[in-house]
């Protein structure tokens, strides 16, 4: 199996799982609204042919999850791995963890 059929497999299954979680997220809310409550994760591997014989991968991941129905974690990764140099170069080009917490919705005096 040569490399670019791999990537294409790999391609797939992302999407598969990516189809899959937003299926499972609640159909009332968008996932993709970081304020949004729900859960989700978004799997993407691209492939480039650089010419002359270099190649270069990407994978990212993407997603939240809702640790108390006030507080939410995200999370997105960014891999890169290429041999444009002569030597394979593997390493994460981004890391991003935060955390949004979504305050009651009643008013500050209220008993």
């Amino acid at each position: 199996m040569n490399r670019s059929h791999f990537a294409k497999r790999f391609a797939l299954v992302g999407m598969l799982m990516s189809i899959c979680a937003a299926g499972a997220s609640s159909a009332e809310e968008n996932a993709s609204n970081p304020l949004a409550a729900v859960n989700n994760t978004d799997i993407r591997f691209q492939t480039y042919d650089l010419g002359g014989g270099a190649d270069q991968q990407d994978a990212f991941i993407d997603g939240a999850y809702m640790i108390r129905p006030d507080f939410k974690f995200k999370y997105e990764a960014h891999f890169q791995s290429s041999d444009l140099s002569g030597a394979r170069i593997n390493e994460f080009s981004r890391i991003n963890l935060k955390g949004i917490y979504f305050p009651s919705q009643t008013q500050l005096n209220a008993n």
